[in-house]
């Protein structure tokens, strides 16, 4: 096998320095040691000729100002390129033009463009594209040679580490195509069979991809796929260009490597002759396409049924008017046929079958033909589809649970494709859910955040930062696709752009509308939903029941698992009958593993006599910092300015946050608990409970005294304050308490959490602690991003 590598690339892609300095990176980047590039015709824009000769042939004055203008244009790309120096270059074009001109008169004489004159003139944009091209090689210290596309595919090696092949380019015979394409893929695979060499077909629209990254971001690139999926997935406009130029490729058993030209260094796909083996990990399908701006015809009658020669005639009378047939469907009986054209053939295909079957009309044998507009082809195509049991189950079920209807349904016997007709606007949607169904992860999770402040918003970064890692090492795929506060709402099919999400937020998001945002959050085709409540709302809390219908819930909203206890039990009634999950590990301790140890305890039959709790990062710190010696009013404004207390500081010092955490324990053990039947000792005076906030803040020394002589008499006992919660032999108290000094919560600082459980196993004297920061949007998050890994375990992912 010859040591080169055969390149097909359109013209359009070298009309730039950048353009064309990639084919310096191209051969850089290639292990192979001979490049051959087939430059096809420039076929649009400012360096096309076409403009010239139809205004040749219309005789426009206009003409030989266009002529000037293209010429300079092409000038202009020979300078960029540092080419003007090059007389060689210089001469060559400017021969090219006087050439030109002489055409141009004849074809403004005769009024005609012959087919070697629109050869010429499209040739000659190649054959200064590799003019151009040489230069910047050698420029850059290369050896190169441009031959013809004549000339190489005579050859059976190369002499040059790089060779441009230029001018009229091949294409197979007897094909009749809509457009000009392929020549320079044709071309290359001629000269790669000739001298087997491997191949590359460069193309300007996107790498391929197992969907449309417009319309799925995520889709992936499709490493190998055989001829047959290129076949099939080319018809339906994917990246690939028309089966007929593979041909000679693949009749010397050549591999085809499709390479996008906006990524240069993505190895792309690979077309092959054998299939890859089946595992256990390859999905049946390869990829998804679809196919807008169709139409469809329905043909309806009785008098069909058994008459020979009525297909023939229909597609025999379509192909008389050159009318494209994209996709056919027969029912059994033979009562009805219908197919799909392009939208823009309808009305012609309509007038041509009522024109073939007016007296079967006329005599009612055909009872319609009916047109219906507005609707897209969407195909699955793939090698192992073949007599793989239930692909169609899927497909059809992923359309159903995406409320997709299906008009049309085909298959071809070799199974490689199966293609169903739906409407237009539901192309998005059928392609997320079937892409969903065949491609995610099963333990994929759709997440819709609400209150994205400052742990929904430190979480969201978290899960930003750990996504590709949690991805690539456990298949874990968390996409958030929905953001929400209490005014707007942000969604995305695919998941919010986490590295923007802020900016998109406040630019993209609209209006919210709750029931709408849950839809979408809830999609069916994906596997699984969540909802993340980030926010304070009691309102929100209260619809959980409703919630764990549908989703998994996760939150540090503290209302719902304190609210009243019936409202707590039908919580916990409602994930034992639906399957989903409430978990709420940071309502206690924000990040700290409070809930989940207690719940190992329980789980694993130990008996739960007392948890004690230091479960407010703002008392903790207080009483941590108080000596008796600063007044306790001047730690509680101190606290105040550092942030740590409510803006209103007797939320803290009535002892209400700590009792909230404690019922939520209570429940946890199963005591039926109401916060209403808790001993609270609240710290804040009687005397100022119902002052304003001000009036509060001013008379907040009048606390001091009494906190001094509660501090003194602890310490004459060889003892610390500390402000806990207890759940104690099924009694709950909040209070603040004396704490003999080698206790947990005397050793503790700042605004650590301590949570002390003793049980049969952890005796008194030695209880279970769980100690550490209980505050803070990092700490918080952080609890929420475990609850959710926690739950994708739960979900089946291999987490470790």
């Amino acid at each position: 096998m010859e040591n080169a590598r055969i390149h097909a690339l359109e013209g359009a892609m070298l009309t730039s320095l950048a353009g064309l300095e990639k084919l310096i990176k191209i051969e850089n980047l290639s292990e192979e040691k001979t490049q051959v590039f087939v430059i096809s015709p420039i076929h649009s824009g400012p360096l096309c000729f076409d403009d010239l000769l139809f205004s040749a042939r219309q005789r426009d004055e206009k003409l030989w100002g266009l002529l000037e203008r293209s010429q300079q244009d092409w000038l202009d790309l020979v300078t960029e390129c540092g080419a003007d120096s090059d007389e060689s270059v210089i001469g060559t074009m400017r021969k090219g033009f006087e050439d030109m001109e002489d055409i141009l008169r004849s074809v403004w004489l005769l009024g005609s463009i012959s087919h070697a004159t629109h050869d010429f003139f499209a040739g000659l944009t190649s054959d200064f594209l590799s003019l151009i091209a040489t230069s910047l090689f050698k420029k850059n210290g290369k050896k190169c040679s441009a031959i013809t596309a004549d000339e190489a595919v005579a050859l059976n090696s190369f002499e040059s580490s790089t060779v441009l092949v230029y001018g009229k380019l091949l294409l197979p015979g007897k094909i009749k195509l809509k457009k000009i394409e392929g020549e320079a893929e044709y071309t290359a695979a001629l000269i790669a069979s000739k001298t087997h060499s491997a191949i590359t077909y460069w193309n300007n629209r996107s790498l391929l991809c197992t969907a449309r990254r417009k319309d799925i971001p995520s889709a992936k690139v499709i490493k190998t796929m055989t001829y047959a999926e290129a076949t099939e997935l080319s018809f339906f406009g994917a990246p690939i260009v028309h089966p007929h130029f593979f041909i000679p490729a693949q009749s010397a058993g050549l591999d085809v490597q499709l390479r996008y030209w906006g990524e240069i260094e993505n190895e792309g796909t690979v077309i092959t002759s054998v299939a890859s083996p089946k595992t256990k990990k390859s999905a049946p399908v390869k990829a998804f396409s679809v196919m807008r701006d169709i139409s469809i015809i329905n043909i309806e009658g009785a008098g069909m049924s058994g008459v020979p020669g009525i297909s023939s005639r229909l597609f025999t009378s379509l192909r008389a008017n050159d009318i494209s047939v994209i996709l056919i469907s027969q029912a059994s009986s033979e009562y009805s046929i219908c197919f799909a054209v392009p939208a823009n053939q309808v009305e012609e295909a309509q007038v041509c079958v009522e024109a073939e079957f007016r007296d079967e009309i006329e005599n009612h044998q055909i009872a319609s033909v009916t047109v219906m507009n507005s609707v897209a082809i969407i195909a699955a195509v793939g090698e192992e589809m073949t007599g793989s049991i239930g692909v169609s189950g899927k497909f059809f079920s992923a359309l159903a649970r995406a409320g997709v209807n299906v008009k049309v349904i085909a298959q071809g016997s070799s199974e490689r494709n199966i293609s169903a007709v739906i409407r237009e606007k539901d192309s998005v949607r059928a392609l997320t859910a079937l892409h969903a169904a065949f491609f995610l992860s099963a333990q994929a999770l759709s997440v819709g955040l609400f209150g994205p402040g400052n742990i929904g918003g430190t979480l969201l970064d978290q899960i930003r930062d750990e996504r590709d890692r949690l991805k690539k090492q456990f298949d874990i795929d968390i996409r958030i696709r929905g953001i929400a506060n209490s005014r707007k709402m942000l969604l995305s099919e695919e998941g919010v752009d986490l590295d923007n999400w802020r900016e998109l937020f406040e630019t993209k998001a609209v209006a919210l509308d709750t029931e709408a945002f849950l839809d979408h959050v809830g999609a069916e085709y994906y596997p699984h939903a969540a909802i993340v409540d980030c926010t304070t709302s009691p309102v929100l809390a209260s619809s959980y029941v409703e919630l764990l219908e549908r989703f998994h819930v996760i939150t540090p909203n503290k209302k719902a698992a304190t609210g009243s206890y019936e409202y707590y039990k039908a919580i916990m009634d409602k994930t034992n009958s639906s399957g989903k999950r409430f978990l709420y590990e940071t309502t206690v301790g924000a990040g700290l593993p409070v809930i989940n140890t207690l719940n190992d305890l329980i789980q694993t039959g130990d008996e739960i006599y007392k948890i004690e709790g230091m479960v407010s990062g703002t008392l903790a710190w207080l009483f941590s910092k108080y000596d008796g010696n600063t007044p306790f009013s001047e730690l509680v404004y101190e606290a105040k300015r550092l942030g740590y207390t409510e803006p209103d500081p007797r939320d803290d010092l009535s002892g209400m946050d700590v009792a909230r955490k404690t019922v939520i324990l209570a429940r946890e053990i199963g005591l039926s608990v109401e916060l209403s039947e808790l001993d609270i000792t609240s710290l804040v005076p009687d005397a100022l409970k119902d002052a304003s906030k001000e009036d509060f803040l001013k008379r907040l020394p009048e606390m001091d005294e009494d906190m001094k002589r509660r501090y003194d008499e602890a310490k004459s006992r060889g003892m610390v304050l500390r402000y806990v919660g207890k759940v104690d032999h099924g009694k709950c108290s909040v209070a603040l308490e004396e704490c003999p000094l080698d206790h947990p919560f005397a050793q503790a600082q700042g605004t650590d959490n301590v949570i002390a459980f003793t049980t049969k196993r952890y005796h008194e004297g030695q209880p279970l602690v769980v100690k550490g920061p209980g505050a803070g949007p990092e700490v918080t998050a952080g609890g929420v991003f475990s609850d959710l890994l926690r739950l994708s375990v739960y979900l089946g992912a291999g987490l470790i």
